[in-house]
């Protein structure tokens, strides 16, 4: 983050000024702008529309910010006791009417909402409007370099194949063995992972049928299920480059053992597909128009589900943000208006997944891509499965 892109954001919102709110370095864009220093007590960073940005800080912890790089920066303002740091803060907020702080309505975007209530009430009882700074945050957060897209890139491509590699060696075991199983499936992509240098938080999710309607089921070695002919077989799989900028990739495909796909399973693929792909023209045509807003995107979808029958199976969010984060679930936007209601702008140079899924008691399916906004458009960067892959040849 830096100061003169905030201070940027805050002149084309007028807003007057961006008040954070931290204690002990839980506030992660303090930490980004002053580093992890040992601050022990409470903490307001100001960053003002213009003019230098400038700390309210306890005496004791004074001397962990009095180093260049911190003064170059940020004026100290200094307190004693309680009653003084209101008085300065009340003193320094004084000319501001509109300012942004760490809050999102209802409290429903945790990234986000990091002002504590008290800090919060009491900048509204001085007549402030206050003002959530998600759009702020993601805009200097989630956007994605240059770097970042090329290395999603060659991830979301190392994933393709390694897709189709798992789905020969599920094939090969059954005509080998007649069975495999997840834990065994789970096992041979985490190891290509690896000999593709790929970085993965958790190793990927391969469930069968009833298994895969719980969307976070996962094989271990103490509870796993044989795969064999007749078993509809979901694979999620994310991984990234080990390199500091990478994004992740992160997709979710379906195979059927066998040489045909039932019309049960077929059918219902054709709903989260239409579903996935309404997000997708939603967006194409939307985007180059106006602001699209994460909730939208996730009621197109939503809608398709919903009309189908199948809107309670429907259980998760459709998408979230991606970025280079250790974990695929990225800072930024969210495709949500079910566990959230994400009110913040899709921004150009954003990444997120698009995911249905339907997860019924007699199994559970669900497709994922990657999608990308670029020059004020959509991309999809991470395949689109069409319909469920049959692994046997007859």
């Amino acid at each position: 983050m830096e100061i003169k892109d905030i201070q940027s954001f805050l002149q084309m919102e007028n807003q007057d000024a961006w008040i954070l709110v931290d204690y002990e370095n839980h506030n992660p864009a303090v930490v980004s702008l002053l580093g992890e220093k040992m601050l022990t007590r409470k903490i307001f960073m100001v960053i003002p529309s213009k003019g230098k940005p400038y700390l309210i800080a306890h005496q004791i912890d004074t001397v962990y910010l009095k180093d260049e790089a911190t003064l170059s920066r940020f004026e100290l303002r200094v307190y004693h006791t309680w009653k003084e740091m209101l008085a300065l803060a009340k003193d320094s907020f004084s000319d501001y009417r509109n300012v942004l702080m760490d809050i999102s309505e209802n409290g429903l975007l945790p990234r986000v909402s990091l002002a504590d209530y008290g800090s919060v009430a009491f900048v509204k009882g001085l007549g402030i409007n206050v003002s959530s700074s998600a759009n702020l945050l993601q805009t200097n957060t989630s956007v994605l370099s240059q770097k970042s897209m090329q290395l999603q890139d060659e991830a979301c491509k190392l994933c393709l194949e390694i897709k189709e590699e798992a789905f020969r060696f599920i094939a090969s075991k059954i005509q080998e063995n007649g069975k495999t199983d997840e834990l065994e499936v789970q096992e041979f992509i985490a190891t290509r992972f690896d000999q593709e240098n790929l970085f993965y938080d958790e190793p990927p999710l391969v469930a069968i049928g009833k298994n895969a309607s719980d969307p976070h089921y996962t094989p271990t070695k103490d509870n796993h299920s044989p795969i064999q002919k007749g078993d509809l077989v979901l694979i999620d799989m994310w991984a990234k480059k080990k390199d500091p900028e990478a994004a992740y990739a992160d997709i979710t495909w379906m195979a059927y053992v066998g040489s045909a796909v039932p019309e049960v399973y077929a059918k219902r693929f054709e709903i989260i597909r239409q579903a996935r792909d309404a997000a997708i023209g939603f967006l194409a045509e939307e985007l180059p128009k106006r602001k699209v807003f994460g909730y939208e995107v996730d009621n197109v979808a939503r809608e398709v589900i919903e009309k189908a029958g199948y809107g309670p199976y429907f259980i998760h969010r459709l998408g979230h943000s991606i970025y280079n984060d250790d974990s695929p679930h990225g800072p930024g936007a969210n495709l949500d208006d079910f566990e959230s209601h994400d009110d913040r702008v899709l921004l150009e140079h954003t990444s997120f997944s698009d995911e249905p899924g339907i997860y019924a008691p007699d199994f559970g399916m669900r497709t994922e891509t990657d999608l990308r906004i670029e020059n004020g458009r959509i991309v999809v960067i991470a395949g689109l499965q069409e319909t469920i892959t049959p692994l046997l040849k007859d």
